[in-house]
């Protein structure tokens, strides 16, 4: 282990105490960059839903684990984080600033609670095209070496659909539950918005998904704006994303949120007398997670 890696480590551990609150799960720090490759446009929008995900409060985007977006084109879709997405144009933008420059922000923009901290659901896009679903999945810092990608045929859940009503954004949603993939989830769909889609894996219901939580509300998903005019589906190279299997990324997401520590091989650093950075014991600090797939 190299000193400027034990030097940028000491400093993390001397930041944890105050920076990790109980907002998201785990230790793991946020990626330094995706390293998606060159962009390039896919499709164009026919509609863009805004998403707050475990949001304090719907009216401050600073209280959101995350602000996520379904771009939903004639003939592909994406998921993924507005915050992430404008913090790297934003962070590209800097580096063309600032050739020179010997040292770089890790993040620009807002980034709403605990932007310094990974999270697998703010860290991951979703495309869905042709009846297939692609995750490309970026792993925590200094663990780029295992970015991922898997496709599997886009997921169905099996709703039921009951009469009860709610009002969401000038929309009246009909309640809709299901069990899928080891929880139950309650659903506020649009019967007059005929998208069946929604947030995250969840759709197929005969309108848009507007709001969704799983029985036990660990996450959290409700729209707080839509968009119909046409806008841009960037799909990135995902150089070095590796093909693997869902449940071999999924793994390994759950492993690195546990005990993000132990998967980094972080050691205390420890300064001698003569001035030079030793690595000291070995850490690990287990911390229980909850994904929202459990099969």
């Amino acid at each position: 282990m190299n000193v400027k890696k034990l030097i940028s480590f000491a400093l993390i551990a001397l930041s944890a105490t105050f920076t990790f609150a109980q907002q998201k799960q785990g230790h793991a720090r946020a990626p330094f960059k995706k390293n998606q490759g060159k962009m390039s446009v896919i499709d164009s929008t026919r509609l863009r839903v805004w998403y707050a995900m475990n949001a304090d409060s719907i009216a401050d985007m600073n209280t959101y684990i995350d602000y996520q977006r379904l771009d939903v084109g004639d003939s592909i879709s994406k998921y993924y984080s507005w915050f992430v997405y404008n913090s790297d144009s934003l962070l590209r933008e800097w580096h063309k600033a600032h050739p020179k420059a010997q040292s770089a922000p890790s993040w620009q923009g807002p980034g709403g609670k605990d932007k310094s901290t990974w999270i697998q659901y703010e860290f991951s896009d979703l495309y869905m095209q042709n009846g297939m679903l692609t995750e490309y999945a970026c792993m925590p810092g200094w663990l780029h070496k295992y970015n991922s990608q898997y496709s599997e045929p886009i997921p169905r859940q099996s709703w039921i659909i009951s009469f009860e009503m709610q009002e969401l954004l000038g929309y009246t949603c009909q309640k809709a539950t299901c069990h899928f993939r080891g929880r139950n989830y309650v659903a506020w769909f649009a019967p007059d918005i005929p998208v069946r889609q929604g947030p995250w894996k969840l759709g197929g219901l005969p309108g848009l998904i507007l709001k969704a939580h799983d029985a036990d509300t660990l996450y959290t998903f409700e729209a707080v704006k839509i968009e119909t005019g046409k806008h841009p589906i960037i799909r990135y190279e995902y150089k070095d994303y590796k093909v693997e299997k869902r449940e071999k990324v999924q793994k390994m997401q759950r492993e690195f949120a546990e005990n993000w520590y132990k998967a980094v091989d972080y050691h205390r650093a420890e300064i001698m007398p003569n001035g030079n950075v030793e690595a000291g014991e070995a850490v690990s600090i287990y911390t229980p997670y909850e994904p929202l797939e459990l099969e």
